[in-house]
């Protein structure tokens, strides 16, 4: 697979370690890896597609299954069984295109209205009083999650580049653990994972960033950011 602007006619070739004989390796545009779809473009767009089918056949199931879904058993069924889904490996394909970001949220949206007495209210509304947040703020959520663990050496394995700026005063005002934006040339690359996250996490204030555990981090956060309106509203509707 060939990734970038740049056209290469560069052909590839592997050597079997047991007869020598060189083989030639055909050129393809969408590979899936560990579940990832992970095509030439970096879109995701087959990866997502996916996952929304996926989703809405066990959504299918559910509502063949019961008849009459109160509250508390939907919420139960579908943060176990549909939501997971939708989010799995979210980190590496961050949808870019609104298209995307909304056909995920429509799975969400539709599954509310499974629910008899909410099916008249909003979707924001739905949510708030199912305690659900947007599937757009999951990712955001993730993401600040994933930058703790990062920072704080909780995942051990090869870092993301994720440059600190320098200890001046003036790059300290917010939180101590401010990181410094990298420039990126392309829409793609601001949507890698140790771009896209600087803005938020730089905007959070030191005694969330410092918190001594994850699940203090979490709950800081969640505090933090629970009267921000894109919590239960995301912005691709």
């Amino acid at each position: 697979m060939k990734i970038g602007p740049k056209k290469s006619d560069a052909k590839y070739h592997m050597t079997n370690s047991a007869d020598g004989v060189q083989h030639d390796l055909s050129e393809t545009t969408l590979e899936k890896d560990l579940g990832v779809h992970i095509d030439d473009k970096l879109s995701f767009k087959e990866h997502i597609t996916t996952s929304v089918s996926k989703a809405n056949r066990v959504l299918g199931v559910i509502r063949r299954t019961f008849q009459n879904l109160d509250k508390e058993t939907f919420v139960q069924l579908y943060k176990s069984l549909v939501r997971p889904i939708l989010e799995y490996g979210h980190s590496v394909w961050n949808p870019q295109a609104k298209g995307l970001c909304k056909d995920l949220e429509n799975v969400q949206r539709r599954a509310t209205r499974m629910i008899g007495s909410l099916k008249e209210l909003s979707y924001s509304e739905r949510l708030r009083i199912l305690g659900i947040p947007c599937l757009q703020h999951r990712r955001r959520r993730g993401d600040m999650i994933d930058t703790f663990k990062y920072l704080k050496g909780i995942y051990i394995t090869q870092k993301p580049n994720l440059h600190k700026p320098p200890p001046t005063e003036r790059d300290m005002r917010g939180n101590s653990l401010k990181l410094f934006k990298n420039f990126a040339k392309s829409k793609v690359r601001s949507a890698f994972f140790a771009d896209r996250v600087v803005f938020d996490w730089n905007t959070l204030p030191d005694n969330v960033v410092t918190a001594d555990s994850v699940n203090c981090f979490k709950a800081r956060l969640d505090s933090h950011w629970k009267d921000t309106s894109s919590v239960y509203t995301p912005s691709c509707y």
